[in-house]
């Protein structure tokens, strides 16, 4: 443990800190801090030497590692060339095609393949040529990124064109089993399992959630439960459970079989990384069983640890596995202490069976909070949440994981393989209904969450570590954790009320939602709010939970309308998770003029259909009343693509006006102004993010704004160009943009 933690400290030094260029000196400043170790006596000199060798190892470590993965895949970013590639996976549909892993000879670790729809045919070990560029797998629209570097892929390569040549290759190979092997399960879920329930199951079984329904996923979140969908030492432990349950609970016997049946469980669901984690941190648990020892469970994680980061250190920076060495932290540590607490609670001269379920209860709890506890900081950072609930959901779903899990697996199993048995999937289909019934209800309680949308959230966070870590040092006194979480309690109450109450008296108050590289812009007034688009924030999170957060934050609980100027991913692709969470009184749509419905469209059209929204088309200039002001919404100014066949929204307080007009271009900018008598407006949200096509010297003139709000993110367009800037600064406006401020609030007073 001395060593390997501080091992994995050097490889998160140099994954989140440390530059290139200063890696070898502070190599060098840790093995010095080991030599002034010997300074000291006893069990700390021998500690320091141990933890800064350790630390010196992993920085050399994930520097050789980088120079031998990531410095040949980088030498090919930018190039154009034509490529012979060897997928290991089966290709996945994506928006413009589909995508596949590969391996190229000469180059060390994976690389993702995007290629047309063709590449749908192949399957793993099949070979291919094809013309490709090549960017770089360590960032993502020009910022330093860890999605692919943390699951072992180095490159991205994207094909131009059909592929030039492909052949079955080594696709009957046995070292594809396990990709085989995961198809057929999927295949099998999809065979046994309901769609929302199929969902489920697969990301229970394999830490998948592609298959996960916007509905579903947002249930999961936001009630606390989605720890479950991300396969842990949690599920191997299920397994190693019913494994000791099936063998009369002989430990060492448990332990011995538990090796093959976690190989087994890995290769069934295709080694996907989070499982091989989850199954290498079970499998040093069982060492200790295995060789009749007292079990150690720090050492034996520890362990883990290193072998998993010596397989690849970039892995340092997988959520995944951040998320569960913090919950193995929380039930070694916090939820001990919280357990005897609970148990000293207990009321003295229960019945038998009355003590039983009072120590489920206590034992529930306190994993539940002592996780929470450890998870909370790393929820806030990437998740932008905290579920406050997730102790009652655990409660009322945790009892029946283990027979969910294991009667998944083996109905999956034995249902796939032997039709005849498919009856199997019944038991897990219902308890598969019930946890997400159970994460629907505890979704709706009001205040079920704290959203991270300001300091004042992250303040409160920290504070209440603070609170809690002055109560450390007092003896006795039990009131004193009691009285900290009260003081927490009424602090977080303080800091949900004060943007309520900052908006409470506004005529008019319209937030642009920080949606990254997309568009999404609240309106509200009079008890009334209107939404204009809902997009895009690809990451942990997407746009309709952005505007949901931001909703919560300011006490908005209903939508009245939502406006989608057009039918792009930037703009409507957060509609399924915000619909999930929000209700909404209707949809006001661009007719296109060929009159063919896009795939967009038409999935916008499903939702519609499946949360029972009214659909309205505008043809002809509408204006309604929101609240104190007016929403006038315009039909397309021209025709010719989808941006230019866009709804232009103006938003009216008295003698305010704010005013969208999408992503059209200068050219329909122009029709627009010739077409309507547009007001002069206080604010424009900026056409098309900034681009250079849009925003035209005519609008300026037309309706004179005074503030340019850019709604952008990180991107490869070269987003906001910097001449739209100029033109907008030379018509004498004052810019902001929501990648420099995030969400920003405009607000008319009445």
């Amino acid at each position: 443990m001395w060593f390997a933690l501080p091992f994995g400290a050097g490889c998160a030094l140099c994954q989140y800190l440390l530059p290139e260029r200063l890696r070898l000196w502070t190599t060098a400043g840790a093995l010095a801090l080991g030599l002034a170790s010997f300074l000291l006596r006893g069990k700390a000199r021998r500690a320091l030497r141990i933890a800064a060798l350790g630390c010196a190892a992993g920085i050399l470590w994930f520097s050789g590692y980088a120079a031998l993965y990531l410095a040949p895949a980088e030498e090919l970013v930018g190039s154009r060339h034509i490529f012979e590639l060897e997928l290991t996976d089966y290709p996945e549909e994506t928006t413009g095609g589909a995508r596949c892993e590969a391996r190229m000879a000469g180059l060390r670790g994976k690389l993702v393949f995007y290629g047309d729809a063709g590449l749908l045919e192949l399957e793993p070990g099949s070979r291919i040529v094809a013309q490709a560029s090549g960017y770089s797998a360590a960032a993502l629209s020009g910022e330093e990124s860890s999605y692919y570097t943390s699951r072992g892929v180095f490159l991205r390569l994207y094909g131009s064109g059909s592929l030039l040549a492909s052949d079955r290759g080594n696709a009957g190979s046995w070292k594809y089993l396990p990709a085989r092997l995961a198809r057929w399960m999927r295949e099998s879920v999809g065979r046994l399992y309901g769609p929302r329930t199929g969902g489920l199951i697969a990301a229970l079984l394999t830490g998948e959630r592609d298959g996960l329904d916007p509905q579903s996923y947002t249930d999961l979140s936001e009630a606390g439960l989605m720890h479950i969908t991300a396969v842990s030492g949690l599920h191997c432990g299920f397994l190693i459970a019913l494994l000791g349950v099936l063998v009369f609970r002989r430990q060492r016997l448990t332990a011995f079989l538990g090796y093959p049946a976690l190989l087994f469980y890995m290769v069934m669901v295709g080694c996907t990384p989070s499982v091989a984690r989850a199954c290498v941190m079970t499998g040093f648990v069982l060492l200790a069983p295995l060789a009749g020892r007292e079990g150690d469970t720090p050492t034996a994680l520890s362990a883990a640890l290193l072998v998993i980061l010596l397989a690849n250190p970039f892995a340092v920076a997988s959520v995944s596995l951040q998320l569960s060495f913090a919950a193995v932290a929380g039930l070694l540590l916090p939820a001990r202490s919280i357990y005897r607490g609970l148990e000293r609670l207990r009321p003295k001269r229960l019945p038998e069976a009355a003590g039983r379920i009072w120590s489920f209860l206590a034992g529930t709890a306190s994993a539940s909070l002592g996780v929470m506890a450890a998870t909370a900081p790393l929820s806030a950072i990437y998740f932008g949440t905290l579920s406050l609930v997730s102790p009652l959901a655990n409660l009322m779903v945790l009892w029946m994981a283990p027979a969910l899990f294991a009667g998944a697996l083996a109905a999956t199993v034995l249902g796939g393989a032997f039709p005849a048995l498919a009856g199997l999937a019944v038991v897990p289909e219902q308890l598969a209904r019930y946890l997400l019934w159970a994460a629907h209800v505890l979704a709706k309680i009001p205040g079920h969450s704290v959203c991270f949308i300001r300091p004042a959230a992250y303040a409160w966070l920290a504070g209440t570590y603070v609170l809690l870590g002055l109560c450390l040092p007092v003896k006795g006194r039990r009131w004193k954790w009691a009285a900290a979480l009260a003081l927490s309690a009424v602090c977080l109450v303080l800091v949900k009320a004060g943007p309520r109450m900052q908006v409470q008296n506004d005529r008019l108050t319209t937030a642009v939602v920080d949606v990254g590289q997309g568009a999404a812009a609240l309106f509200r007034s009079g008890g009334r709010t209107a939404l204009v688009d809902c997009g895009s924030l690809n990451g942990a999170r997407s746009a309709g939970q952005a505007v949901a957060a931001v909703m919560d934050e300011y006490g908005w609980a209903r939508l009245d309308c939502v406006v989608l100027t057009h039918y792009h991913e930037d703009h409507a692709g957060g509609l399924p998770w915000l619909l999930a969470r929000v209700d909404v009184g209707e949809l006001l749509l661009p007719q296109l003029s060929d009159g063919e419905q896009g795939a967009l469209q038409r999935e916008v059209l499903a939702l519609a259909e499946q949360y029972a929204v009214p659909v309205r088309y505008i043809e002809a200039p509408r204006s309604a009343a929101l609240g104190d002001a007016v929403l006038t919404v315009y039909p397309p100014a021209s025709e010719g693509g989808v941006n230019e066949e866009g709804l232009t929204v103006v938003c009216t307080a008295g003698d305010y006006d704010v005013m969208i007009t999408g992503d059209m271009n200068a050219a329909t900018e122009r029709k627009l102004v010739a077409q309507y008598d547009l007001p002069d407006v206080e604010v424009l949200l900026v056409g098309h993010h900034g681009s250079r096509y849009s925003t035209s010297q005519e609008l300026l003139d037309a309706v004179t704004p005074e503030i340019g709000v850019i709604s952008v993110g990180r991107n490869t367009f070269g987003h906001p160009a910097q001449e739209t800037m100029d033109r907008m600064t030379a018509a004498g406006m004052t810019l902001r943009r929501t990648d420099e401020e995030g969400s920003i609030l405009i607000q008319v007073p009445k």
